[in-house]
């Protein structure tokens, strides 16, 4: 009888777990291929006719390869710049001229996650510095909905944030039940391979190459000063500051030699 009890209760958590007839694999780690969207901002940032006709015919979203490595404990995200493509002047010059006025942002280069030690790392460019940021690790607050999705050959299942007024919906896959995914979306029962903002794809899976466990990913984060996330949020705000006192006494300058 307690036999029985145990093999019914095993298989419920089996349906709970792998809906849908999904079938875990015996995953230990391998790399995940994104295609993530870009969007230049180039529509509104002057307005002005001329600028209109400038950016007319240029792009005004792009797209950039980025690469999952992972263990069952770690993952490492960054942008494959091997597969970059080059620009033209063109659209070089417009996203210049288009973030002249605004204030500099920090550029994360490397996301990575520790499950075990229940830590996240990003290594960011901010100004031409480099920092490692560690950053709280705090579960997100998911909401798995019925929604299926198919992305390469996984069954995914579909659950949603709230993010500001913003709808993220990440399409995670049991078949590969590690609970990381790109950047700093991950704690689903299964590997994200991809991801909607307000029902529009940003980010989707175009590879998954599964393997042997890797070497320890941390070996792989590129250099840059240690500081807590509330260290780096008061250098961001003091450079901004400084930033937007320059540009406004440069606007005031410029205004005086016309007079």
């Amino acid at each position: 009888m307690k036999h029985l009890v145990s093999l019914l209760f095993g298989s419920m958590i089996t349906l709970l777990t792998y809906p849908f007839g999904l079938v875990a694999q015996d995953v230990t780690g391998g790399v995940i291929t994104y295609e993530q969207i870009i969007d230049y901002q180039l529509v509104g940032a002057y307005d002005d006719p001329l600028w209109d006709n400038y950016i007319a015919d240029l792009p005004k979203k792009g797209k950039s390869v980025h690469q999952l490595s992972f263990t069952l404990h770690q993952a490492l995200y960054e942008e494959d710049r091997s597969s970059k493509k080059v620009a033209s002047e063109h659209l070089k010059t417009a996203i210049m001229k288009a973030n002249y006025y605004k204030a500099p942002k920090p550029k994360v280069k490397q996301s990575f996650v520790d499950l075990n030690k229940k830590e996240q790392l990003e290594q960011v460019e901010f100004m031409t510095r480099s920092f490692l940021i560690k950053k709280g690790y705090a579960p997100k607050a998911w909401k798995l909905t019925t929604r299926k999705k198919k992305v390469l050959d996984y069954i995914c299942m579909g659950a949603e944030l709230e993010v500001g007024n913003e709808t993220i919906t990440a399409w995670f896959t049991p078949q590969i039940p590690i609970a990381i995914g790109p950047g700093t979306y991950h704690g689903l029962p299964g590997v994200i391979l991809g991801l909607e903002k307000n029902d529009e794809v940003f980010l989707l899976a175009t590879k998954v190459e599964l393997e042997k466990p890797q070497e320890d990913l941390t070996s792989r984060l590129n250099k840059g000063r240690r500081l807590s996330q509330t260290e780096f949020d008061q250098i961001v705000e003091e450079k901004t500051r400084e930033f937007k006192e320059t540009r406004a006494a440069e606007k005031k300058a410029g205004s005086k030699s016309k007079n």
